[in-house]
């Protein structure tokens, strides 16, 4: 009896792209457990919210419709570190560690150019991140829009930004091509994850404090001030002073416009003001620090790139 020949591969899964699925098999089977946690806490955080009560909160703290945005801040948070585990992969597992075996040179040897397999090795990541994170965010704003505007999550809390909008997508990404870029560097598996892990942190940390910076912020003044429109980012609050001078830091009591108006008058005041970012901000920001954030992406991914093929060539052409 002739043994039965196996199906062949679909034509998407030959060649490169196969290999690196099948290399990288446990890190793909804790990534698609990772998307289906999350999106199981998620749908968990949904149900929670099923029976909310604007009206309630927040006197009703201890009901559980209000404390379904507990485990949604979690999920958000652990969505905005996402960024590091990633470039402490590609980092490491990815580019550091088949550089320091030499299975990087091996496969360049076998009719695959460097460029290719460099190529491949951020492909498949970044398609199979891509999916997932995009699910989670979609599934994350859905729940976050069943709150009740005045008791959600705010908008422009860092964890939320990011799990809602394109930004942490483009955040993940980021952190792919930086990793891949340390691993290239410096050839080894746990200097790799060292450098992209430390790496992506800064440019988080500098992304975030950048944020409020990367769109024209609005001025409020009078009444309008104190009550700002329910998802308004109050960034500064201050007074004006008869010379016309921004004082910031000093508030009145502005329960009520009377209040407001004896509080100027008993310091010889003319105005208070407040500086920042409403609600209509929210897709100006995310698009803005997407593109930025895309770029610096597509810069690293060059570098890469260029310093693969600098280095081959010093060495000669392979195999």
């Amino acid at each position: 009896m002739t043994a039965v020949a196996p199906p062949p591969r679909p034509p998407a899964l030959r060649g490169l792209p196969w290999s690196v699925v099948r290399l990288h098999r446990v890190a793909l089977w804790l990534w698609i457990a990772f998307v289906a946690a999350g999106a199981g806490w998620l749908l968990w955080a949904l149900w929670l919210t099923a029976g909310y009560d604007p009206a309630c909160a927040p006197r009703c703290i201890d009901r559980e419709p209000y404390n379904a945005f507990i485990p949604l801040l979690l999920q958000g948070r652990v969505m905005a570190l996402l960024p590091l585990a990633v470039a402490a992969f590609a980092g490491g597992a990815l580019i550091g560690r088949e550089m320091e075996r030499g299975t990087a040179a091996l496969a360049w040897t076998q009719s695959v150019s460097p460029a290719r397999w460099l190529a491949a090795k951020l492909a498949v990541p970044a398609l199979l991140l891509t999916a997932g994170t995009a699910g989670l965010a979609l599934l994350f704003r859905w729940v976050w829009t069943t709150g009740h505007p005045e008791d959600r999550p705010r908008w422009f809390e860092n964890d939320v930004f990011l799990a809602t909008g394109p930004a942490g997508l483009a955040r993940v990404l980021l952190a792919l091509a930086v990793g891949a870029l340390a691993g290239t560097v410096v050839r080894r598996t746990l200097s790799g994850m060292g450098l992209a892990f430390t790496a992506t942190l800064l440019t988080t940390v500098a992304l975030a404090l950048a944020r409020s910076h990367l769109w024209p912020t609005t001025r409020w003044t009078g009444f309008e001030a104190a009550r700002l429109p329910i998802g308004s980012d109050r960034m500064e609050v201050g007074i004006v002073t008869a010379g016309g001078e921004l004082v910031p830091g000093i508030e009145c009591n502005m329960d009520r416009p009377g209040d407001l108006e004896q509080c100027l008058r008993d310091n010889g005041w003319t105005d208070v003001y407040a500086v920042g970012h409403p609600a209509s901000h929210y897709w100006p920001l995310q698009l803005v620090e997407t593109g930025t954030v895309l770029a610096l992406a597509a810069l690293a991914c060059w570098a890469c790139f260029a310093l693969l093929r600098r280095r081959t060539a010093e060495v000669g052409p392979v195999g």
